[in-house]
């Protein structure tokens, strides 16, 4: 047996913080038969490391602070990495002994994963830039302006694109088409080399469809959203809660949960509580009897809990004198999908999200809404066949598997590793 384990090739995953997609991914290479290793560079506090290990051999904490990569902050990450040095070192020594049949580094930030292909140029290197900050944002004055990144982030970012030996990513097929001319600049070579890969269902989360919702107790109509949370907190988010505030408003149930991916459980909750910019401006939706804020879940658990809900929310970023240069809100898509998907939820979008309207279109599942029409959302809802949004989820769910797309994952990566 310690042979066979041995002998199993490594697929190694580099992430600042843990992912459900992921996670998911990892645990099909596992069943395949290949030793499965995730490196976490960020202190760990959305899902359990328990939870982890349902998907990887090994899993390597760096426990890292978050600090943004800038002159203002060279002193506070110095403090953080003496403060843990043993840890660091036990670390890298447990990383120098790998020997990975393939690594995927994913971002952003960006830069680990161009330190990574420095350091390890003999290895087959996968980028996966989990959000494309290049659709956001169309020049590098933009990106420092809006986005507040750092020159040595975008050349890092660009790095990547152009050095990686594959590249992944979760939206549009040819969303890497548009990366010229924007804030990375011109004449961009990207590897050969890229897989369209969406952030698909998982049969270990699917869960039965719920026929005792809580509506068919109190006949009203209740939506989830589910996002991820990092130290910025719901204030980063205004666009949602204004959506929030138009469906309360209808005597809409909104039921809230949040993963925290850069801070703990114990902070997220207390964002919601705390005198704040945003509680201040949101008061009266977080006091309101149609507004249900959650404590966060391990993934595994979040579709069982959902399933007792009607429809997902699934909104868009917020409208800003960037949306016109905006290719994010039409080419990407989210987890949240999935999760809706494996809960048994229909889906509530934003039609400007369009991509993600053209997956919901195929599966007959999507409920589109414009933001000025949106106050009058619950009278659609009424209208709507529910029975037969269920049945089309069902259909959904089944076809939108990461198992049935897997293959595709498995043979881009030989082909990346035979090609380097």
């Amino acid at each position: 047996m310690k042979f066979k384990q041995k002998n199993k090739k490594q697929i190694v995953f580099l992430e600042p913080f843990p992912t459900v997609m992921v996670y998911k991914i990892a645990r099909l290479f596992r069943k395949k038969g290949y030793k499965t290793i995730l490196i976490i560079l960020l202190e760990s506090k959305g899902a359990s490391k328990e939870f982890h290990k349902g998907a990887f051999d090994k899993i390597i904490f760096f426990d890292l602070s978050f600090f943004k990569i800038n002159l203002k902050n060279v002193h506070l990450i110095l403090m953080s990495l003496v403060k843990k040095l043993k840890g660091l070192i036990e670390s890298i020594i447990s990383i120098l002994k790998l020997k990975p049949y393939v690594i995927f580094t994913r971002g952003s930030p960006s830069w680990p994963c161009a330190l990574t292909m420095k350091l390890f140029k003999k290895i087959p290197i996968i980028y996966f830039p989990y959000d494309i900050r290049c659709q956001y944002y169309k020049s590098v004055e933009h990106a420092i302006k809006f986005g507040g990144m750092s020159k040595f982030e975008l050349k890092a970012e660009r790095f990547c694109f152009e050095n990686a030996d594959g590249i992944i990513h979760k939206g549009y097929p040819r969303e890497l088409e548009f990366l010229n001319g924007r804030m990375l600049g011109d004449k961009i070579k990207l590897s050969p080399l890229t897989l369209s890969f969406l952030p698909y269902c998982s049969k270990e989360f699917n869960v039965p469809i719920n026929k005792n919702k809580l509506s068919r107790k109190d006949k009203e109509i209740h939506i989830v959203h589910i996002d991820s949370m990092g130290s910025v907190g719901p204030i980063g988010a205004r666009y949602v809660y204004n959506t929030l505030k138009d469906l309360v408003n209808q005597k809409i149930h909104i039921h809230i949960y949040s993963r925290p991916n850069s801070i703990s459980k114990e902070q997220l909750m207390k964002f919601f509580k705390e005198e704040s910019e945003f509680t201040k401006s949101y008061g009266s939706l977080l006091k309101s009897n149609y507004f249900h804020l959650h404590s966060p879940l391990e993934p595994d658990k979040i579709a069982a809990e959902i399933s007792n809900y009607d429809y997902g929310l699934y909104p868009s970023g917020p409208k800003t004198e960037l949306s016109e240069y905006d290719l994010e809100l039409k080419f990407s898509t989210g987890n949240k999908i999935a999760s809706y998907l494996e809960a048994g939820l229909p889906l509530i979008y934003e039609d400007d999200a369009i991509f993600t309207g053209e997956l919901l279109t195929n599966y007959k599942i999507n409920i589109p809404y414009k933001i000025q029409n949106l106050k009058t959302l619950k009278k659609r809802l009424n209208k709507l066949n529910y029975s037969k949004l269920i049945e089309n989820v069902k259909k959904a769910r089944k076809d939108f598997d990461m198992n049935k797309n897997f293959p595709r994952l498995e043979k881009f990566v030989k082909n990346v590793v035979k090609d380097k």
